[in-house]
This record gives structure tokens, sequence and C-alpha cells, in this order.
């Protein structure tokens, strides 16, 4: 194909001889109109026999170029074929205003064998966002329990516009930002306090199993306190619930006890255990970050003071003296509505001194822009490594000032935040505190930060009926599905689906009495399973986790993409083990293509098109529909085109070896976008 093809796909290059055609059409009938501005909608072919490609005229004409569609479409087809573009077999108009492609297959097939080819790992990389930085916050889970399937649709969301992002050419820094000042962390602390006294009973029994993991035990003691909080009358659920109060303000201001536990040091101490295993239950979903911030840190260091301060100045702030937020400093924000949630949203301070979490976002996200490198802020953290991750990723995280001081091993104050675009990735029921968060920049000034700053909301994961009924839920109301309480234990917690999942990965291979995988394979599979089923789904879709619906080894499931992919890595096993050269080019074409490979082609064309529309809409599901689609297109090609190993035509088998290859790259491009391993066996 020309150059220019080389460089575009089928889309793009087609648009612009649709663009170079529209504009000499205005010249010649003198329309007063600016062809640039023409809406351009190219699309396949409703039907095979119009051509390959179409787009409708019909919307150039009311209000723009004032002729009859099919006139505009046939002097459209009638240039474009005058100009003898070898790519196009023919181009022709019909009723009542489409302009038909119908191209070379065989020659517009190699050009994209060829191009998948030599760009290789590259294909489908853009550098549209080079020299742009920005930051993705996900996961962050409380530190006082293990992590729950609830959570894995944040990280997985997360990661994968992470990975998407970077394909773009952005430089973009994940960030796990870590709550370790919060009520759910003083609540574990009191737990324990009232373990140590006798005062509280778990579950299961009070001592940490032997083969239980840190965060699973939290777990148990946070269900277990969160029940004597319950007992609000009794003598002791009101003793807990003043010690609670006690622990948290005692936490937030890093208060240095003259007597009795440090309470700060207890929360700090089960909040670092408690991310180790999250980070370790993460990298088993192959989810890594580059930076922990602390809001320990962030309180500690003054950066919410210093907020706090600033905010007044600018005489944002007010401080009731009656009504429900009496003696609390709020954000004046929305249309005055003062139910519990609108109300305890904007409440930035509570009256007993302590902030809220809004508060304290307001603070991180100016930090996130590079904000409070102000003199008026006076603020410096510091950044030191955390450790290597599961994938060889250096991860750092904030330090505080009380941490241990090792300068020789701290990253420039720079390297982090300093942003142009902030993208939260928080479940839509924080959509109101996120609202307030990017109000308060825009009240201070920061107009073009308000902007900039993204909330990915997506809605929550609850449980079928079968998986509820499972756990002991009584689901006897016959709901479809049940909501997870991490308060009440109603759960399933990440790393039992991903146990329950690697499982059933060798179990389901023993009943088909084939090869058992080893464990490696079956955690690959059980995380591309679960990695896929978190994504697939639109964010304004509530998900009903069913375990058999995650683990089907067919239809549109994480499961379905590896065998895709390990299935064409076969034939290409089978060709070399026949004795077969694959040659590095082309010499020669077929006369003509299948349809099942020419769709196929055509859907790897589009790969660097459809994940460029997916990077810029920040959405995981529209690019986990095209790898579907292309592992689709894969086994309607398989199914509707002889073996190539027997194949005795060898311009078409030179073809059809190529075209596999071409479709192993793309795949494996599209996998680990996806945040896959691809596994060329299994």
């Amino acid at each position: 194909m020309p150059e220019v093809q080389q460089k575009q796909d089928l889309h793009a290059y087609l648009t612009a001889l649709i663009k170079r055609a529209a504009a000499a059409y205005i010249e010649r009938e003198g329309i007063a109109y600016d062809a640039k501005q023409l809406p351009i909608d190219l699309r396949f072919s409703a039907q095979s026999s119009f051509g390959d490609y179409s787009i409708p005229v019909m919307p150039w004409v009311k209000n723009k170029l004032g002729r009859p569609p099919l006139q505009i479409a046939e002097a459209l087809a009638t240039y474009i074929n005058e100009l003898h573009v070898p790519e196009l077999e023919n181009v022709n108009a019909t009723k009542p205003g489409f302009v038909n492609f119908r191209l070379n297959r065989a020659g517009v097939g190699r050009s994209i064998i060829e191009r998948v080819l030599e760009e290789g790992p590259d294909f489908g990389q853009n550098e549209v966002g080079l020299n742009q930085r920005i930051i993705v916050e996900h996961t962050a889970i409380n530190t006082n329990k293990a992590a729950h399937v609830g959570h894995l649709r944040n990280s997985c969301l997360g990661d994968t516009v992470v990975r998407m992002l970077r394909s773009q050419g952005y430089h973009v820094e994940a960030e796990n930002y870590i709550d370790d000042s919060g009520v759910q962390v003083a609540d574990v602390v009191v737990g324990m306090l009232l373990l140590q006294k006798g005062e509280l009973q778990l579950a299961e029994g009070n001592e940490q199993h032997p083969d239980e993991s840190f965060d699973y035990y939290c777990s148990r003691i946070y269900v277990a306190v969160n029940r004597l909080y319950e007992q609000k009358e009794s003598e002791r659920g009101i003793a807990a619930i003043q010690l609670r109060r006690q622990v948290l303000h005692s936490i937030e201001h890093g208060d240095e006890p003259e007597a009795g536990p440090d309470y700060p040091a207890m929360a700090a101490d089960l909040s670092h255990q408690i991310v180790q295993a999250h980070l370790k239950t993460m990298g088993r979903l192959n989810i890594s970050y580059d930076l922990l911030t602390w809001e320990s840190a962030i309180l500690q260091a003054g950066l919410w003071q210093h907020t706090f301060d600033f905010l007044r100045k600018h005489n944002l702030l007010e401080k009731p003296e009656t009504g429900p937020a009496a003696g609390c400093w709020i954000l004046p924000f929305g249309d005055g509505e003062s139910d519990g949630e609108r109300m305890s949203d904007k409440i930035l301070v509570r009256s007993d001194g302590t902030a809220t979490y809004t508060a304290k976002d307001i603070a991180n996200q100016l930090w996130k822009f590079g904000l409070t490198d102000d003199p008026e802020f006076n603020v410096q953290f510091h950044f030191v490594p955390w450790g290597t991750q599961h994938d060889g990723r250096q991860l750092w995280t904030m330090r505080t000032p009380k941490d241990a001081f090792h300068p020789e091993q701290e990253s420039d104050p720079k390297r982090f935040g300093h942003a142009q675009h902030v993208v939260n990735v928080i479940d839509v029921r924080q959509s109101y505190p996120q609202q307030v968060v990017y109000e308060s920049l825009r009240r201070l000034g920061y107009t073009e930060q308000a902007e900039n700053s993204k909330h990915l909301g997506y809605e929550v994961v609850t449980l079928s009926a079968a998986t509820a009924a499972s756990l002991g839920i009584d689901t006897s109301d016959g709901r479809d599905f049940y909501a997870m309480s991490g308060r009440k234990g109603i759960e399933i917690k990440a790393d039992d689906l991903i146990n329950t999942a690697e499982q059933r990965m060798r179990e389901v291979r023993h009943q088909d009495e084939r090869p058992e995988i080893d464990e490696k394979t079956a955690s690959v599979l059980a995380a591309s399973a679960i990695r896929y089923f978190m994504i697939r789904f639109n964010l304004q879709q509530i998900i009903t986790l069913d375990i058999d619906e995650v683990l089907r080894p067919n239809g549109d499931t994480g499961v379905y993409l590896q065998y895709s992919y390990a299935r064409s890595n076969s034939i290409l096993r089978r060709l070399q083990a026949s004795g077969y050269t694959i040659p590095t080019r082309l010499n020669g074409l077929p006369e003509q293509l299948e349809q099942s490979e020419w769709e196929l082609l055509r859907h790897i064309d589009a790969y660097p098109r459809r994940l460029a529309e997916a990077a810029e809409q920040m959405s995981a599901s529209a690019l986990a529909a095209y790898a579907y689609d292309l592992a689709a297109h894969i086994s309607d090609f398989y199914e509707h085109t002889p073996p190539i190993v027997k194949e005795e035509n060898e311009q078409m088998k030179a073809f059809r070896a190529l075209l596999v290859q071409a479709t192993v790259q793309t795949m494996n491009n599209v996998l680990r976008i996806l945040g896959f391993e691809p596994l060329e066996r299994i």
C-alpha cells in the first residue's frame, strides 16, 4: 500500500481518501463549507455485497452541503476511483447516500501482516502522551483487614487503565493510597487492646491460627469489634466506642503517650503488615504500583494542616454554631441539602478536631498536582524504596518525618507527583466527596487542575444467590444478588477467590481427562479469569459475582482468551515440527481470501485505533471487548480454513502461516495490556 498506509490502519487511510474527495467536491461545487468539519462515520459495511467499508453522507446534507446525498456519494466514488489506488478494487455509491469501498484483500492483508510483524511488541503503541504525566490512584484499601473481591474491581480497573495509558506514551505514576489513620484502623487497634485484656471474643478462637495470614486475622478482629460497637446500651459497648474515639484522635495527631499503649505505633505496625499482605494479594493478579502514599505521612508532615490554613485564608470554610454540623469546619457546598451523607461529606473537620476523608483527599489532590511546592505550604515529602515487586518493578514509599532517615536511599522529591492529570479510581458511592475535592481546587483558583481531575467511578461487586448461599447467607427472600459487608463478615476474600480459581483450573483438566497443568499455569489462568471478569463490564453495571461464571473456559472470559492465544501458538509449533520454514516475507499472494481470513485481518488492523480509543476513554471494558472479538475471529478462522500444515498451495500456506504469526503477536500485545501473562501452552 502507499507509504501512508504503513503508518495508519485502514480506517485512517480510507478516512484520508474521503476527506480528500470531499474537499475536491466542495471546491468544484463552489460550496462555502470547510471539508474538515464534515463528520466521517466510516464503518464496516452492513452487507458484504456492498463492500468492506461504507460511509453514509446523509448527515452532510442538512445545513452543510445542501446537495442530494446520492449525488454527493456518486461524486465521491467517481473521484476516488479515478485516483486508481491499487489497494481499492472498487468504490461505488448506493441509496440513499452511501459510499462503499471494496478492497484488494490479499494486497491489503499483506500490508497488515508486514506492519504487525515489523512493529512486533510495539504494534498498537502510540506517542500521543509523550511528556505528559498522569497519576492514577487505585486499590487504596483500608489497612484493617484482608482485601475482598470488591477491592479487586478497583485494582484490576486501575491497573488496566495504567497499562493502556502507558501504551500511548504517557508517563503514568500508579499510586496506592494507604488510609492508615482512619476509623477502620482504629477499630483493629481497639480490638487488639481488648483481646489483650480478655474483653473480646473472636469467632474461631482468639489466637492467630498457624496457617492464618495476619490480614485474615485482622479481618476476624474487625468483625468482632464492630459487633461489640452494636451493643450501644451495654457497658462494654459504650466503653469500646469511647476507646475508639481516643485511639482515632491519638493516631491522627500522632500523640506521644506518657503512659500506656502507643496507639500510633500499634496502628503503624499493623498497617505495614497488612499493606505487605495486600501487595502480595495484588501481585498474584499481576498488579503493581510505583508509589505508596500514606495518610499518616500527609498528616504528620503537616500537609493537611497547611491545606486547612490555606482554605481558611481564602475564606472558603465556615464553622456553624448550631445544627447537625455545629462545631465542625465545613466547606459550603452543594444545593443546601442536609441529609446525613451530604452533610458529612462536606464536613472537613469534625467537632472533635479529626479530619474527614474528604479533607485529607483535598490535601492529597493538591500534592498530586505539585501545588504544595508553593512556599506557603512549606511541606516536603521524602521517598524511599519499599522493595521490588513480583514483576521486578521498584516500589517506592512516602516517608514521614518520624521514619528512619537514610538520605543515601532517597529519591528526588520531585520524582513523584507534579502531574498534569490525576485519575482517582473509586467506586460510585464516593462520587459526591470527589466532587467536593475538585470543587475545592476550583475555588482555590486552580481551575485547570480541577478540570484535569477525573473520578473513574464504578459500581460495586455483589454476590450471586448461589455464591451467597455458599457463605451461609440466608437467601430465602429470593433476591438475585446480595451486598457484601466487611463489618459483618459477609464477603469473599480476594485470596480465597484466587485460591478457588487455581484449584478449579486443575480440577477441570482432571475431569476432562487431559494432562494436569502445573501450579504456575493454573495461577496464570486464574489471574486472567479474575482480571477479565472484573473489567469486562460497563462501569455503571453492578457486578454480581458468580464463581462458575468467572471461571468458564469458553465464551466471554479470560480463560477463553488464553486458550485462543495458546491455540494460535500450537499451530506455529506444528508447522515447525513438520519441517516447514515460515518465510520472512510474502513474495506472492493467494488469488483470494476466505471471508474469515479477511475478518481476522481487518480486526488485527483495527487494534491500534481501538486501543487508542479505549485509552482516551479510560475504558477497560472497551479493550476487553476488542480482545474477545479478536479471539472469536481467530476461532472462526480455524473453523473455516483447512489445516495450514496440510495446505499444498505454497502461496496460501505462506500467507496463512504469516497471518497466524501476526495474530499471535497482536493477541500477545493486547493480553499484556489487559494485565495477562500470555500462555503459549496450556
